[in-house]
């Protein structure tokens, strides 16, 4: 089964909004500001009353999406974004009520001790215009309960560009420890990206992969709560580009095929700053690659990514939790499910027998319009 990094949500009552700050009142921000169509600044914050963190984003009117990166030492969660004349355009509360059935972004989620949210996530999400945008963070303990005076390091990273029909995802591939010496998984591994490739084109997308070599130890270990809260995923790659790891098993076990750092994930160095990938799982039963099952670790690689570009499965495995898009069909039985979505790249599980799976690289133009606007597609 395909697996995304990601908690159940965990609610908590919030009550009205109040302004964050450092102990003079606002954010103290570096402006570092990169020429090109991604521009990355820096800065921090200190949560004030109710664990609140008020980070700006400041827009000309020319961005098409804009990416922030909260990180602290406690819990983050997203509670909403303002516009430029502060009116919300999404709140946490319309996505984790009870009554929701949709996932929109897991920066809602209460899992780590960094938040990460790309806007817009959807064609159909408002514009940006220009003015200072906010995203309101919350910081909390592990008792979820709001935290003040916690200083929240955060990046915001915007995008230009003329064209989202089509971009370049750069992907620095990363593998453990030896792997890269075994000519069998190097073979693999390229057949995977050219699968990958063939299945993002039909997105508009092209990925530019950089590979490079690691001292991580092959049996990789990743904490779905908090992994890693005192260190940070560095690989040496730089603000655009997406670190996928490429190991022999995640956290032991053969059952996870990859695993994503976030929906979205970061395009910064933080605690869940990449992909996963078990190579040994894609393998099947006898560690070595058939044809079908190199076609496996392609679309697998692209299905995790795809997660770390914002995408949720167009239905969970329980048949009752579905993405935020309408162009994927909301089925209810495992029959109906396989039968209308199965062949979709972010199905949440891979249709194989002992010898054969079914080709899994299907994308709607909802998923594809998603992945564009990723803000670290260029």
């Amino acid at each position: 089964m395909h697996r995304a990094l990601f908690a159940l949500p965990v609610l908590i009552a919030l009550t009205a909004c109040t302004s964050g700050g450092d102990k003079d009142g606002g954010p103290n921000v570096e402006t570092a500001m990169t020429e090109g169509p991604l521009t990355t600044q820096r800065g921090s914050i200190v949560t004030a009353q109710n664990g609140r963190a008020l980070v700006p984003i400041e827009l000309t009117g020319d961005e098409v999406s804009f990416m922030v990166t909260a990180k602290s030492d406690t819990y983050l969660s997203l509670e909403a974004i303002l516009d430029e004349n502060g009116e919300q355009v999404v709140n946490w509360k319309d996505w984790l009520s009870s009554k929701s059935t949709q996932s929109l972004t897991s920066a809602f989620y209460i899992y780590g001790y960094d938040s990460i949210v790309n806007w817009p996530v959807r064609d159909v999400d408002r514009a940006l215009n220009a003015g200072t945008w906010t995203a309101q963070f919350t910081a909390t303990d592990e008792n979820y309960r709001y935290v003040n005076d916690v200083l929240v390091d955060f990046v915001v990273q915007t995008k230009t560009d003329d064209n989202l029909d089509e971009g370049v995802v750069k992907v620095r591939l990363v593998w453990a420890e030896g792997l890269d010496n075994r000519n069998d998984l190097q073979q693999a591994v390229e057949g995977a990206l050219s699968r990958w490739s063939e299945v993002w084109a039909a997105a508009g997308l092209t990925i530019e992969v950089t590979e490079v070599s690691s001292d991580l130890d092959p049996e990789l270990t990743v904490d779905s709560v908090a992994p890693f809260p005192n260190d940070e995923v560095d690989y040496g790659g730089a603000d655009d580009d997406v670190t996928v790891v490429i190991g022999e098993t995640i956290n032991g076990t053969r059952g996870l095929f990859g695993q994503s750092g976030g929906i979205p994930g970061t395009l910064v160095s933080t605690a869940n700053a990449a992909v996963y990938i078990s190579w040994l799982t894609n393998a099947g039963r006898d560690g070595e690659f058939q044809e079908y099952e190199v076609l496996l670790l392609g679309e697998t690689m692209a299905h995790e990514v795809g997660h770390y570009l914002g995408l949720f499965h167009p239905v969970e495995a329980s048949y009752d939790y579905y993405d935020a898009l309408e162009d994927t069909v909301e089925c209810t039985s495992w029959s109906k499910c396989e039968s209308e979505l199965g062949e979709n790249l972010m199905f949440p599980y891979p249709l194989c027998s002992l010898t054969d799976c079914e080709p899994q690289g299907g994308l709607t133009g909802d998923q594809s319009a998603v992945m564009n606007l990723y803000t670290g597609a260029l």
